[in-house]
């Protein structure tokens, strides 16, 4: 395995939603990746823009399931030469216009989110330590205990309020950020020819099926190669799947269709 991306991103600026909970930002790294996520560095911003009149609120990290909605960040490269893989995706509620909806999971890490009572107990960069400056929302790590997130995984950055007061629309702004690498999973390769009455044929729809086990659990479509150069085409599983291929073509109004190749294993 390699570091194949170095990159960051960052939310929109998200107000409060005068709730007890709301999500902010996810990281989702789909079940077609061919890389895990490193956590390097997660952090947000809390701009609280009048003293609060009930107790502040914490901003959680969790693991989440059954994610959808909100904008889709755009990931910026540490290296241009480099490219994130098109299933890691970052999202950020965008206020009421695009809301996220995902279910929390385990708790990995919570921080107050600020405190401002009043002016004279206001927390800041300029007047307590680095902790509060940073609020990490991720523990430290060594490169042995790496914050992981494998394909069909996400985070969740969610805020927790006792009151709905402390979360209110017209007192705080949020911002997240994060900064991850892309380790590369190993993988295997597959290919083949397709023909038709003995002779290559291209333009022929070979569709790659990538399963957990010969059961096909968790079974989902990679990706469709078209057959080129002479009925050939190719494509790789992850290590410890299981492949399928299936061919479909059509040529003037009929359609063809080949028995498929289940079971591709390494």
């Amino acid at each position: 395995m390699a570091v194949v991306f170095r990159g960051t991103a960052e939310s929109l600026s998200i107000v409060g939603n005068d709730a007890t909970t709301q999500n902010l930002f996810v990281i989702e790294n789909g079940f077609k990746s061919r890389v895990n996520v490193i956590i390097n560095r997660l952090t947000f911003g809390c701009d609280s823009l009048v003293a609060l009149t009930s107790v502040q609120n914490i901003v959680r990290t969790c693991r989440c399931t059954a994610v959808s909605g909100g904008v889709t960040l755009h990931k910026a490269s540490f290296d241009t030469t480099q490219t994130s893989d098109a299933n890691v995706v970052f999202r950020s509620q965008n206020n009421e216009v695009a809301l996220i909806t995902a279910t929390a999971g385990d708790t990995l890490w919570a921080q107050l989110a600020g405190r401002m009572h009043t002016a004279v107990e206001q927390q800041n960069a300029e007047r307590d330590s680095e902790r509060i400056a940073e609020r990490n929302l991720m523990p430290f790590t060594s490169s042995s205990t790496n914050l992981t997130v494998r394909p069909g995984e996400a985070l969740l950055v969610k805020v927790f309020a006792s009151a709905a007061a402390s979360n209110a629309q017209n007192s705080t702004n949020y911002t997240v950020r994060c900064s991850w690498a892309e380790d590369s999973i190993d993988t295997f390769a597959i290919s083949g020819t397709v023909t038709l009455g003995g002779s290559p044929l291209d333009g022929a729809k070979v569709m790659v099926i990538e399963a957990d086990d010969t059961a096909l659990t968790n079974a989902y479509l990679h990706e469709v190669k078209t057959t080129a150069g002479g009925g050939l085409w190719a494509s790789t599983i992850r290590a410890g799947k299981v492949g399928a291929a299936f061919v479909q073509y059509e040529s003037g109004g009929a359609y063809y269709t080949a028995p498929g190749s289940p079971y591709l294993m390494q």
